[in-house]
């Protein structure tokens, strides 16, 4: 089978299925459990936007960290910083030093880890093979994220949030083992991006930004709220969000590879656009808002393939698949704290989630806009 013909690349499937329990039992939980901790919901999306745009700071650490310990090790820094973050959340009360300390290390630990991880996959990953490999990824997350959020809301419910974050800290933390035994990646000591590719990677991650800081990051909120602020709840609607979503990512991935990857970009865009409208008509509602998340589950592994595949495959073809990867991250940054910030300006002036739900459908276009082009090329 294609998604296990590269032996490298299957230990990527290894760290997903570990990191997928941070991910949905963790991250999904992070910034709703800033809201249980006394800050209101413009006071979280600021310090969501303002994590995001650090992170183009700490970004600049990366080369110079990973040509010096090299690509392999500075993904395993990346892991293990942010399997850090997560006691660190625990501890948060309210505004403060907690917070503050909880802010910089998230958003160290995030640059590190995900421009690491996206440049590691391109190397490793194989062209031909693109769209399957992303959607195995996507096939394990999902179905991991069936399990994971269920455990978090049981244990912040019914035991402490350090015990709860401490196990969802080690999960991350365990996802580094399969990196160990990967292949080392040479980063060249100094190379030049053309000018294509860095338009190409900025503009896509800027507009998959905007979108992820309206239509992700600012639902999780609204749907807490919406399920009367209950961790159980809330990780019950995101389970069942992964049931649905589970086996979907196994289909577009094939579509990219046998040459029809419009067509998928298509499908993708289309299922997410309309995810995004029914989650900003009907947020407010519990069985709509439950809805809404199940929808966007079955939007992403449709819409990851051709996005997160045509990534892969321009990075592998720079002359550095890591710096490349520093330029998309830092595109993506920006677009997720303009996102959050203008959903922060909208919230304390009284505004519904409505209107910064609905600004990710514009998001959408955008980002059919700039890769259709890339596809059309290519056929």
């Amino acid at each position: 089978m294609a998604f296990f013909r590269n032996k490298s690349f299957n230990l990527i499937y290894g760290h997903t299925a570990f990191q997928a329990i941070a991910f949905h039992g963790g991250e999904a939980f992070a910034f709703v459990y800033l809201l249980k901790a006394g800050l209101s919901a413009p006071v979280v999306t600021a310090c969501i936007g303002l994590m995001f745009g650090s992170r183009m700071i700490f970004r600049l650490l990366v080369v110079p960290i990973a040509l010096k310990i090299g690509l392999r090790l500075t993904f395993v820094l990346g892991i293990l910083l942010e399997g850090l973050t997560y006691p660190l959340l625990s501890q948060v009360n309210g505004v403060g030093l907690t917070l503050l300390a909880y802010l910089t290390l998230w958003s160290l630990s995030s640059s590190i880890y995900w421009t690491t991880m996206h440049a590691y996959i391109a190397q490793v990953g194989d062209n031909a093979h693109r769209g399957t490999q992303v959607s195995g990824i996507e096939f394990i997350g999902a179905t991991v994220g069936i399990v994971a959020p269920i455990m978090s809301g049981l244990l912040l419910t019914y035991t402490t949030p350090f015990i709860a974050f401490s196990i969802v800290g080690l999960a991350m933390a365990c996802s580094a083992i399969p990196i160990l035994f990967g292949p080392e990646v040479d980063i060249a000591p100094t190379a030049t991006i053309a000018p294509k590719a860095k338009t190409l990677a900025w503009r896509a991650m800027f507009a998959d930004g905007l979108r992820a800081g309206t239509m992700f990051y600012i639902y999780l909120l609204a749907l807490f709220i919406t399920l009367g602020e209950n961790f159980a709840n809330y990780g019950g609607a995101l389970a069942l969000a992964g049931v649905v979503g589970a086996l979907m990512g196994l289909v577009s991935g094939r579509i990219v590879d046998l040459g029809k990857g419009k067509l998928a970009l298509q499908l993708g865009v289309g299922v997410m656009i309309a995810a995004a409208l029914i989650r900003a008509f009907g947020y407010h509602v519990p069985w709509s808002a439950v809805l809404g998340n199940a929808a966007a589950v079955v939007a992403w592994p449709l819409f990851a393939p051709p996005f997160n595949g045509k990534l892969y495959e321009r990075a592998q073809q720079s002359s550095c698949a890591l710096r490349f990867h520093v330029i998309a991250e830092g595109g993506w940054d920006l677009g997720c704290a303009l996102g959050c910030g203008l959903a922060c300006i909208m919230l304390s002036l009284g505004f519904s989630f409505f209107w910064p739900l609905l600004s990710s459908v514009l998001a959408c276009v955008l980002i059919y806009l700039v890769l259709e082009p890339e596809y059309r090329n290519d056929q």
